[in-house]
């Protein structure tokens, strides 16, 4: 693609983007609004193939690039393509007919919202992800399987609603999901929201914006129940940012304020970190009995003296009752009003259960309400290396988080036995990445290892000192790629002589007989990694990278332990070392912020989000990344200043190297079902997690 094709591309991505988060834009070299929003319109309802680009490539250089500079605002608001619904009447999953038929259950069309969330091609999962997209037919269970104790990633991801979505979890074409439509005021500083009408929680109780009320002002506003605002949701995602304002209009229709422009807040409505509607919308008309507000005294102390708890310890009763969407797989929210396409029917130490909600608000082109499959089960097995056993014995229909690119010889061999098909699809991660704790005390050699650990040459040593070839061809047989952008060329190339010459200049000179560095204590300096192989690649390569540095002269100890324990000493500080995975800049135009800021010291993260209040002073280098971060929050995703902070964030991670990345671009092998319709053939595995409501049995 020539240079001027690439800037007319860049020009209508920014506009797209622009009117799918609907910010207000100020536009430079733009031309008149008419034609601005023109080209947004033909971004949205077609496919840019190559005829179309050419078109509107000649107009972007024609009206807009070649005019005179002037700055215009433009207001731009929610309007994505809405897929035309096909039927006259709703239907049903004949187990639920079943349930209507007995009484159990109102009729369908009493059940679903009355603008419901229509599901057809491109809609979830992008045309060019599943281009074959089709409506499907009802029935049957979808087999998976964890190896975390009432853990299940796979199904707490094909659960999770986002008040937002984008189709295949990007920030291109953000509409409406949970929420029904968005709106943002020319200032970008206020956007209302509105619900959709007669959408129902799983119990049957109305959806409404006192859902709303009460989330805003009797929880996130209770200092006893949240102890500050948090900070995703002010201004910049920072712990001093501006907090916004809730304004209830009507029984659907809420608006949000705040002091100032926040153009990430609909990326972090969307997609980021998963959030989930249960943020700002929760079943006011359930925990309204476990707060003490509303609930009867009498009551309240009952359950208070049940749960052995004193009567000023409310709030604990009311975060046990309350049900996020991070604890979808929990045994204690079988019941909780959910909006779930699927909800926890039972667990035990062998499974995990679902069963669909009969008051999920979403259909498909044909009236069908969704998902079109009745169960979910996930087996507990003993660890992932079981899970992908399960695989090839032909027990699993769907599987991500537990595959890997290492496993695919073993897939192939399998898979016509074993009835599934082994998708490469696109990993929206980078799989693995060394994490060193620079704030770790808890070792009798601390004085060393915070002196070397937060010296920058230390880490581009070890980074210099991992052989990434090797891994790359062995783990992943070439699907992946160096870390370019957030390690750099230099930092990425295996190099042992230049590492060894990097950890002399630092003063780890003295050696013992086996060629080990000494710490100042004369013994070998050493460095625990412990991991807790949450991915079949994360142990192979945490013990090549081992063995790299011993070359180097580093006496690293590789350590699996427990994934539950593994996460109690991550956040209590008490990991030295660790591999784990961490964000791709491609998914969503991230970054990484939230991991290289958060792991390159845990002390330091602390401090930083209680405002000094606990934890370790950072140093300068690491509140740089932290303004970085604010201001990429800030910007309007796409936006000139958004792609500024972009690229200021991984030149920080390149010149710093808060973690160090082992590869980046890596192709991610999905498990699904030969007998699985409206399977993705491109995009981010994930993007499908997401769509398990349209899978179904053909």
């Amino acid at each position: 693609m020539n240079s001027s094709s690439q800037k007319s591309r860049r020009v209508i991505s920014f506009y797209a983007v622009s009117m799918m988060a609907a910010m207000t834009l100020l536009l430079s070299a733009c031309g008149q609004p008419q034609v601005v929003e023109k080209i947004v319109e033909k971004e949205v309802k077609v496919e840019v193939t190559k005829e179309v680009e050419k078109v509107v490539e000649k107009v972007v250089e024609k009206e807009v690039i070649k005019e005179v500079e002037k700055k215009v605002e433009v207001i731009v608001t929610a309007t994505p393509a809405v897929v035309k619904p096909a039927f006259e009447k709703l239907q049903e999953a004949p187990m639920l007919a079943e349930k209507v038929k007995a009484g159990a259950l109102p009729p369908v069309d009493q059940r679903v919202p009355k603008d419901p969330f229509i599901v057809g091609p491109g809609v979830i999962v992008a045309d060019m992800d599943l281009p074959d997209w089709q409506p499907g037919k009802y029935g049957g269970t979808l087999r998976s399987a964890h190896s975390s104790a009432n853990w299940s990633p796979d199904f707490f991801v094909m659960d999770n609603e986002g008040l937002l979505m984008a189709p295949g979890i990007s920030t291109e074409g953000v509409r409406g999901n949970v929420l029904k439509d968005f709106k943002v005021s020319e200032d970008g500083k206020t956007i209302m929201f509105a619900l959709r009408e007669g959408m129902k929680w799983s119990d049957g109780t109305p959806v409404t914006t006192e859902d709303v009320r009460f989330t805003y002002e009797d929880m996130l506003k209770n200092p006893e129940l949240f102890k500050s605002f948090p900070a995703r949701w002010k201004t910049g995602a920072k712990p001093d940012g501006q907090e916004p304002t809730i304004k209830i209009i009507d029984l659907f229709n809420f608006e949000m304020s705040y002091p100032e422009a926040y153009g990430g807040i609909l990326r972090q409505f969307t997609i980021e970190s998963w959030v989930g509607y249960t943020e700002w919308l929760n079943p006011a008309h359930y925990l309204k009995q476990f707060h003490k507000k509303y609930a009867d005294p009498a009551k309240l102390e009952a359950l208070l003296k049940e749960a052995k708890l004193k009567p000023d310890e409310w709030p604990a009763l009311f975060n046990q009752k309350r049900c996020q969407n991070w604890d979808v797989n929990q045994p204690r929210c079988i019941g909780y009003p959910s909006l779930y396409p699927w909800l926890l029917a039972s667990s035990d130490n062998s499974q995990l259960s679902f069963e669909r909600n009969p008051y999920y608000w979403k259909v498909d082109t044909q009236g069908q309400q969704l998902p079109y499959i009745d169960r979910l089960v996930s087996a507990q097995v003993q660890d992932v290396e079981a899970v992908n056993l399960k695989v090839l014995a032909g027990e699993v229909d769907f599987l991500r988080e537990s595959t890997a690119l290492v496993k695919v010889p073993l897939y192939k061999e399998n898979e016509d036995k074993a009835g599934f098909n082994v998708v490469l699809l696109d990993m929206h991660v980078d799989s693995s990445a060394l994490f060193l704790n620079q704030t770790f005390t808890n070792t009798e050699q601390a004085a060393d290892w915070a002196k070397y650990s937060q010296d920058v040459k230390f880490r581009k040593a070890l980074s210099m000192a991992i052989n990434r070839p090797e891994i790359i061809d062995t783990i992943y047989f070439g699907f992946a790629a160096l870390p370019l952008k957030d390690v750099g060329e230099e930092s990425s190339k295996y190099d042992p002589d230049a590492a060894n010459k990097l950890l002399d200049e630092i003063g780890l000179t003295n050696k013992d007989a086996e060629g080990m560095r000494l710490g100042s204590d004369g013994k070998p300096f050493t460095i625990l990694l412990e991991h807790g192989a949450h991915a079949p690649d994360l142990a192979p390569i945490a013990e090549i990278v081992g063995e790299d540095m011993k070359k180097v002269g580093i006496n690293m100890q590789v350590k699996k332990i427990d994934p539950t324990l593994w996460g109690t000493r991550r956040g209590n500080n008490d990991l030295e070392a660790t591999m784990f995975w961490t964000h791709d800049q491609g998914w969503g135009g991230g970054v990484g912020f939230n991991e290289a800021l958060g792991s390159a010291g845990t002390a330091w993260d602390q401090y930083y989000n209680s405002q000094g209040k606990a934890g370790v002073q950072p140093p300068d280098w690491l509140m740089k990344g932290y303004e970085l971060k604010a201001a990429w929050w800030t910007a309007v995703p796409g936006s000139p200043e958004w792609q500024k902070a972009t690229e200021d964030g991984h030149a920080w991670q390149r010149d710093n190297l808060p973690i160090i990345k082992i590869v980046e671009g890596v192709k991610y092998p999905m498990i699904a079902s030969k007998k699985l319709g409206n399977v993705a053939k491109s995009g981010f595995a994930i993007g499908l997690n997401f769509a398990g409501e349209q899978l179904f049995f053909k």
